[in-house]
């Protein structure tokens, strides 16, 4: 967390993503994606954050070597389907729809899982990035909890940030 504190940040436009890194001590800037790379070269920001598939496209590791694995963001990839259409659907098909959905929620995010640790150990294997593990997740999730909290209530949804957050 100490290397958190005041280490300029790339965050995306969101205003969520400016108060959550706020939030942790870092110093949020807006830098649009296609300019991280020279951002970092130059010394604008310090860091960055990114799954394994976007550094290594944009080969953000030549100018950012170093990986911090903070796991402090869950990657959201839904699945949506017509409600006009599911209703016109028997109840057996709605049934295997939802079924099919949940079970291809969980695999999808074990391979994605999966290949951001692969791709990432064979990144640091070639000697283009060091990992570091991060270990105060629970202090960084601490932190950002009071900006994630006033979001979902300003959204009106505090039942889903409940349920996301109960979740091991």
């Amino acid at each position: 967390m100490a290397g958190l504190r005041g280490l300029t940040m790339r965050v995306m436009g969101a205003p969520i993503q400016t108060q959550m890194f706020g939030a942790i001590g870092a110093k949020p800037s807006v830098i649009a994606y296609n300019e991280v790379y020279n951002a970092i070269q130059t010394g604008v920001i310090q860091g960055a954050e990114n799954e394994a598939a976007g550094l290594a496209a944009m080969k953000f590791y030549e100018v950012g070597p170093n990986i911090s694995q903070t796991q402090h963001a869950i990657t959201v990839r839904p699945i949506c389907f017509s409600t006009k259409t599911y209703r016109k659907l028997p109840p057996d098909l709605q049934t295997a729809i939802l079924k099919a959905g949940i079970e291809a929620g969980k695999l999808g995010r074990q391979i994605e899982s999966s290949e951001d640790a692969a791709l990432l150990a064979q990144l640091e294997k070639e000697g283009k990035l060091k990992l570091w593990t991060f270990t105060e997740r629970p202090k960084l999730l601490e932190l950002a909890e009071p900006v994630k909290q006033a979001y979902a209530k300003e959204i009106d949804a505090t039942g889903i940030l409940n349920k996301v957050n109960a979740i091991k």
